[in-house]
């Protein structure tokens, strides 16, 4: 399982329900996650009007949370990173140095 960090930008209608109808909004993240099989580390609200959250899952069960926030039209973009630790990144440098002996850039 990755880490995945999402950033979603609200639409406006997705601000107008909430106004005529405030509700905790982490508790229904937090369901949607859990029903397809992600960990929601963290959630919080940016000051761009943002929601951003950690979560922790597969690339196809994050494809289809993606696909599911979106077709509710409560979105108007999402986007996510995957994360990984510092030894990861060390794992990946020593690998890269294998793959570049491997690798001839074309026209060379």
């Amino acid at each position: 399982m990755s880490l995945y960090l999402t950033r979603a930008r609200y639409t406006a209608e997705a601000f107008k329900g909430m106004i005529a109808h405030p509700a905790e909004r982490a508790s229904i993240a937090k369901s949607m996650f859990d029903a397809a099989d992600m960990k929601l580390h963290h959630i919080w609200m940016s000051s761009s009007n943002d929601v951003v959250c950690v979560v922790e899952g597969s690339v196809v069960s994050g494809a289809a949370v993606s696909m599911v926030v979106m077709a509710s039209g409560a979105f108007s973009e999402a986007s996510s990173l995957e994360l990984f630790t510092p030894e990861q990144q060390l794992a990946a440098m020593k690998l890269a140095g294998t793959v570049a002996a491997k690798y001839r850039a074309p026209g060379k």
